[in-house]
C-alpha cells in the first residue's frame, strides 16, 4: 500500500467515525439506547482503527486492537486513562447490549457515553493529525 492509499483509508475511518457518532446522537434522541450504544462504540473502535493504522498496527480482532490501544497509547500517556476507561466501556456495554438479556441502559448513562466518545475522537484526531 503506498503512501496515499494509506492516508486516504485513515481519514476514511476517521470520517466513518464522525457519521457514526452523528447516527447515535439521532438514536439517542429518539430514546433508542441499544442503537445508540453500539454506535457509540462503533465510533470509537473506527477512530481507534485509524490511529492504529497510521502506526502500522492491523487487526481483525476487536479485542487485539482494544489491547493495542491500550498498551501503546494509554499505557504510555500519549492518551489520557480516561479514554481508555471510555473505549473499554463502550467495548463491554455495546457487547452486553447485543448479547446479553434483560440489559436497560440509562438514557444520563448513554448521554454519558457520548459525551465520552465525542472527547474521545477528539483526542484521536489530535493524536493523528496535530496541528
Amino acid at each position: 500500500m503506498n503512501e496515499q492509499e494509506r492516508l486516504t483509508y485513515i481519514h476514511y475511518r476517521l470520517d466513518r467515525a464522525e457519521k457514526t457518532l452523528a447516527e447515535a446522537r439521532t438514536l439517542f434522541e429518539t430514546t433508542q439506547m441499544f442503537g445508540a450504544v453500539n454506535r457509540i462504540y462503533y465510533a470509537m473502535f473506527y477512530a481507534v482503527s485509524a490511529l492504529a493504522f497510521a502506526h502500522a498496527f492491523t487487526t481483525a480482532s476487536h479485542s487485539q486492537l482494544r489491547g493495542y490501544f491500550n498498551r501503546e497509547f494509554v499505557k504510555k500517556g500519549l492518551i489520557p486513562a480516561q479514554h481508555g476507561k471510555a473505549y473499554g466501556i463502550a467495548f463491554d456495554s455495546r457487547k452486553k447490549g447485543d448479547y446479553d438479556d434483560l440489559v436497560e441502559f440509562e438514557k444520563e448513562q448513554v448521554h454519558e457515553m457520548f459525551s465520552e466518545a465525542t472527547a474521545f475522537l477528539h483526542v484521536i484526531k489530535e493524536l493523528i493529525n496535530p496541528k
